[in-house]
């Protein structure tokens, strides 16, 4: 149970109650998932990359990215029946059966017909693995969408030091069913990907933001609330949200923690060990116990020496900056 609450801190809701029946709800993690999860994050494993690059809005921008994705022909594109396409003409065929397969796909439309994303690895990875573990996780997530997916290594692609690969998601499937993925979606995506990797031996991970302890980037609601700075009111309450989902983590570790401790196998307790060395160096850590010294100013708190004559006096007023996050 604790183990859900860590690695789903914010809940699993996978979009409307007919899309969550589609793709289908995992059920609870067992425990030999949480302790494989666990031993991969408190050993720095490295965080697999899933990223939604965008959609193609009819046949026009659909086949301008396979021939982006291609080098026009010069990369074999592979499709959901493990058909390779080479060259040009290979390309258009490709795109005509994309176009027919289904309900027709206009020219130019207003709508979503096809998703691109994009799966990464550090450089250090083995470029095959990537794209093994890519085809596994297409094949098991998109089993009744066409998909068209290409391998970029270093030496073809100049511009990234990565290995990656690009998959392209046709959005209706054979069933007539619409791709609507959500945000659970594309977390439950980067997690399929990452047991992908590991069947193949290579170390990955894929856990939220809050579960490994790291503060926001500059600009969001917590960095703000984290800096005391002026924020619109709505970005406070989601500061305060995501502070309360901060607390929750917090408290999902300690329980985690303290149930491995409690176990009679010693793995488990050379795990919980390594588990509190890690929520110690968490950064979330850190900041929590400057934010909490610095939280209330030094003319606001009642000082032991500050004469009785001066106690009843008013204090100053509190700063606008304060005001805003305590409405």
């Amino acid at each position: 149970m604790w183990g859900e609450r860590l690695f789903y801190p914010k809940g699993r809701k996978y979009g409307s109650a007919a899309q969550g029946l589609r793709i289908g709800m995992p059920g609870l993690l067992c425990g030999e998932q949480v302790r494989a999860r666990l031993r991969a994050l408190v050993q720095r494993a490295p965080e697999v990359v899933v990223k939604v690059a965008g959609g193609g809005r009819g046949m026009r921008a659909i086949s301008e990215h396979l021939c982006y994705i291609s080098r026009r022909g010069a990369l074999a594109l592979e499709d959901e029946r493990g058909e390779l396409a080479l060259g040009p003409q290979a390309l258009k065929d490709l795109g005509q059966e994309w176009r027919l397969a289904g309900a027709e796909i206009p020219w130019l439309s207003q709508r979503r017909e096809a998703f691109q994303l994009m799966l990464s690895m550090p450089p250090a990875t083995d470029p095959w693995a990537v794209l093994g573990a890519a085809r596994d996780f297409a094949r098991g997530e998109f089993t009744r969408n066409k998909f068209a997916m290409v391998l970029h290594e270093p030496s073809t692609d100049p511009r990234s030091t990565r290995a990656h690969v690009h998959l392209v998601v046709r959005a209706q499937g054979r069933d007539g069913q619409r791709l609507r993925p959500y945000m659970a979606d594309l977390t439950r995506w980067r997690q399929a990907f990452a047991e992908r990797l590991m069947e193949r031996g290579i170390a990955a991970s894929a856990t939220w933001r809050q579960s490994r302890g790291e503060p926001y980037r500059a600009g969001t609601p917590w960095y703000h609330y984290v800096h005391q700075q002026e924020c619109a009111p709505w970005s406070a309450r989601l500061g305060q949200v995501s502070v309360a989902t901060q607390v929750a983590v917090l408290q999902a570790w300690r329980e985690v923690a303290s149930a491995l401790a409690r176990s009679e196998d010693e793995q488990d307790r050379t795990l919980a060990a390594q588990t509190l060395d890690f929520v110690r160096a968490m950064p979330l850590v850190a900041a929590r116990e400057a934010l909490l010294q610095q939280r209330e100013p030094s003319h606001l708190r009642p000082s032991v020496q500050q004469p009785a004559a001066e106690r009843g006096r008013p204090q100053s007023p509190e700063p606008a900056r304060h005001r805003s996050w305590t409405r």
